[in-house]
């Protein structure tokens, strides 16, 4: 078989490969879990968490 060929058929084989470990890797992270959620959580009326080991504005020592 032609080389231009195998290149093809192994270009293919490590996409398919790529796509199999990035869908794990997307299962096995929960990114497929609960996609509804997002959508409505920016309805909500609170306020939102601060970044963790920061003071809130106002809060701090040289306020």
């Amino acid at each position: 078989m032609p080389l231009g060929l195998w290149v093809v058929v192994g270009w293919m084989a490590f996409v398919a490969l790529t796509a199999v470990v990035m869908i794990v890797w997307g299962f096995r992270a929960g990114q497929f879990k609960d996609i509804e959620e997002p959508k409505y959580r920016m309805l909500e009326d609170r306020e939102p968490q601060a970044w963790p080991g920061r003071e809130p504005k106002g809060g701090g020592a040289d306020a």
